[in-house]
């Protein structure tokens, strides 16, 4: 049976996984808070994704007819954001703090060290 972490799916969805990064978030086609069943892996820390529990789900335009692109290179791409990195989205946005970049963080030092060891 699945752990079941408690989070605040409004405040979840209120954080915005990549601000600063590009965009103005105005492309977003789907963002919701969604029971998963056989999703792929989180986006911001690489975990599987518990079946049975609530997770993000982020589908966002890549691509701008407004900038000159082709219809044909617009097109949706799909984030998941596990249960985990949900509960640190939601304090995040109550408290100012950094627990998704955390989280990101320890992804990649644990990609490093994979990755130094084959």
């Amino acid at each position: 049976m699945a752990t079941i972490i408690a989070f605040n799916e409004t405040e979840a969805l209120l954080y915005s996984p990549f601000e600063g990064d590009y965009g103005d978030g105005e492309r977003a086609l789907v963002d919701q808070i969604v029971t998963v069943q056989e999703p792929p892996r989180c986006h911001t820390c690489g975990g599987k994704l518990t079946p049975g529990t609530r997770c993000r789900h982020l589908v966002e335009q890549v691509g701008d007819e407004d900038e000159g692109d082709e219809p044909e290179h617009i097109r949706p791409t799909e984030y998941w954001f596990c249960q985990h990195c949900c509960a640190a989205m939601a304090k995040d946005v109550n408290d100012g703090g950094d627990r998704v970049g955390s989280r990101t963080a320890r992804m990649i030092a644990n990609r490093r060290k994979e990755a130094a060891n084959v």
